[in-house]
């Protein structure tokens, strides 16, 4: 019998929530197309291990930002080689990255009010 850990079964759901602004900050940060492998690679490694991305929880979200027009691709690669479907983010996606940021800063300041983890002023 597997042992059931809430904890862990939390911080996924919190990273399901925020995966859309963690990848538009991910390809903004590194100035540079990445292919979804490679964003795995560097979201885990972003959140020093307490975050485990995976390919059934990345490529659908990429394929639902694209079709939202938060980001664009391009296939990467010579013809008969392997070839790599890259992102870059549009204007949109920009501009919904920005509105995310200050209402993560809002929900983040608000929640540290709530917890006391925060002065008042």
């Amino acid at each position: 019998m597997s042992e059931h850990n809430p904890s862990s079964d939390s911080i996924d759901q919190m990273r399901k929530g925020t995966t859309t602004l963690a990848i538009l900050k991910l390809l903004l940060d590194a100035g540079e197309p990445m292919h979804g492998y490679r964003m795995i690679q560097e979201l885990e490694a972003r959140s020093r291990g307490i975050f485990a991305f995976n390919e059934g929880l990345i490529y659908p979200r990429l394929h639902q930002m694209e079709h939202d027009g938060l980001l664009k691709s391009r296939w990467e690669g010579d013809p008969g080689t392997r070839r790599r479907k890259v992102y870059v983010v549009t204007e949109k996606g920009r501009r919904q990255l920005e509105a995310e940021m200050e209402q993560w800063d809002t929900f983040r300041r608000g929640m540290g009010f709530l917890l006391g983890l925060e002065g008042a002023g």
